[in-house]
């Protein structure tokens, strides 16, 4: 294996389980292999490289088996890709069992190990190391605030001015001890580009900003009176809901000199 830079997606199907449960395997099979298909498609068509199917997950890749400068880049236009995808699906295949489809995005930007790796009798090229774990977590935390597709500060940083995002917050997920700050992918910042951002979307994550760093900068009274009124103007209620929450804990039970806002998960 070598050491690279890649960028890595996770991806998951919320509430697979509980609705496939009891369907049959003759009708879950060509279902999730069509779904798996779409998804594929907009990925490579984005640069990227399929690493394996996890159940209904997908783990991709870019810059590992081919070089590509713009990793980062392309990784965030597939996300957004596959989206869309996942939109017409929704919008024309009523007979698949798996519609409506609502996906879970994760991505970070790190440093791996990427190689083959394996058993004398199986080897299989993948990706090695602490970033592909975060890139999981990321993913899973989508659930926790209700957020389709969200990305890591690296990424942002190495996408700056191209997308449109919204700091969501900052953590340490399960198994992680370095903080890192997350935020929600939510379209490109150019008009002219196949994903534009609306100008409702764009008012929104002003307005959350706005709530954001009353939070960040510890006025929680301020704070709170803020995130309730974008509760009813907001198009993601679970993550403003989450940080009133949040706000009233804090103001009835302060936390103490030298909070550094954050958020330390305990369970996946």
């Amino acid at each position: 294996g070598v050491s690279r830079e890649v960028t890595i997606m996770f991806s998951e199907l919320q509430g697979f389980t509980a609705r496939t449960e009891n369907l049959e395997p003759e009708a879950l099979m060509p279902a999730l292999s069509e779904y798996f298909e779409t998804m594929e498609k907009q990925i490579t068509a984005n640069y990227g490289t399929v690493d394996k199917y996890i159940g209904d997950a997908v783990m991709a890749l870019w810059n590992a088996q081919q070089v590509d400068d713009k990793h980062c880049e392309h990784a965030c236009r597939a996300v957004l890709a596959c989206l869309r995808a996942e939109a017409e699906i929704n919008a024309s295949n009523l007979s698949s069992p798996l519609v409506p489809l609502h996906t879970r995005f994760g991505l970070h930007c790190g440093t791996v190990i990427v190689g083959n790796v394996g058993s004398l009798s199986r080897m299989q090229y993948t990706a090695l190391g602490s970033s592909v774990n975060l890139a999981s977590r990321v993913e899973g935390l989508g659930k926790v605030y209700g957020m389709r597709a969200l990305v890591t500060e690296p990424v942002v940083r190495r996408t700056e001015g191209l997308f449109c995002v919204r700091e969501v917050d900052v953590v340490s997920p399960v198994g992680t001890t370095k903080p890192i700050r997350i935020f929600e992918l939510l379209g490109e910042m150019d008009d002219r580009g196949p994903y534009p951002t609306s100008h409702e979307v764009r008012q929104e994550v002003k307005d959350w900003n706005t709530c954001y760093t009353l939070y960040r900068s510890e006025n929680w009274r301020e704070a709170l009176a803020a995130f309730e009124d974008h509760l009813g103007n907001t198009s993601c209620q679970t993550l403003v809901e989450t940080y009133i929450q949040r706000c009233r804990q804090f103001i009835a039970n302060p936390p103490e000199n030298g909070w550094d806002g954050v958020y330390s998960f305990r369970t996946k």
